[in-house]
């Protein structure tokens, strides 16, 4: 569906761009995206591997552990029924982590995981446990506190002040993520089950 509306749009310009005389900026657009594209996902990419690496060696350090110890601690009231010390504890740490520091595609494996522990813990029951679904909505609210890849966009298009969001995406995501976490704590109180 997404790409009928995609080809709609694309469709839409340029007949825009022949019928009002602009076909030359429509060409010169469809020309020089490709490369604009390319560019973007090779500094993406970039500071992903970057990201990746610094997780790597956190890991190998024991400085991850000593992280995701130390956050376990703090989410664990939310996953009250989870052994502190669990797969799954462990996995969601991580995706908290790596989601905190804007890797997207470093989190990803660690949130599959989480969810698969959790699954197994479930009994692969067809209905999501609480966990899971905490999980979910906290994942989902993206808590972030250096938003790397959205810095690493701004500096590439000329801000003056690529880090200038800083404060306002960590406002914007804590209010998101303690709003999850509050409904959450209502649906679980006063929801059907």
């Amino acid at each position: 569906m997404i790409n009928i509306i995609f080809i709609f749009i694309f469709l839409i310009g340029l007949l825009y761009g022949s019928f009002t005389g602009r076909a030359d900026a429509v060409v010169e657009v469809l020309l020089s995206s490709p490369k604009n594209a390319l560019v973007l996902f090779a500094d993406i990419y970039a500071l992903l591997i970057f990201w990746g690496g610094i997780l790597e060696v956190c890991k190998k350090s024991g400085m991850l552990a000593i992280m995701t110890n130390y956050i376990s601690y703090v989410i664990h009231p939310l996953f009250k029924n989870l052994d502190r010390k669990s797969e799954a504890m462990q996995y969601i740490c991580l995706n908290f982590v790596a989601n905190m520091l804007s890797m997207g595609s470093a989190a990803t494996p660690f949130g599959l995981k989480a969810m698969k522990e959790l699954d197994e813990l479930n009994g692969h029951s067809k209905t999501a446990s609480n966990e899971m679904i905490t999980f979910l909505l906290i994942n989902t609210s993206g808590l972030c506190l250096i938003p790397t890849i959205l810095i690493s966009l701004r500096k590439q298009y000329g801000s003056q002040n690529p880090v200038g969001i800083i404060p306002y995406i960590i406002i914007v995501s804590s209010i998101t993520t303690f709003v999850s976490i509050f409904l959450d704590g209502l649906v679980r109180k006063f929801g059907k089950h």
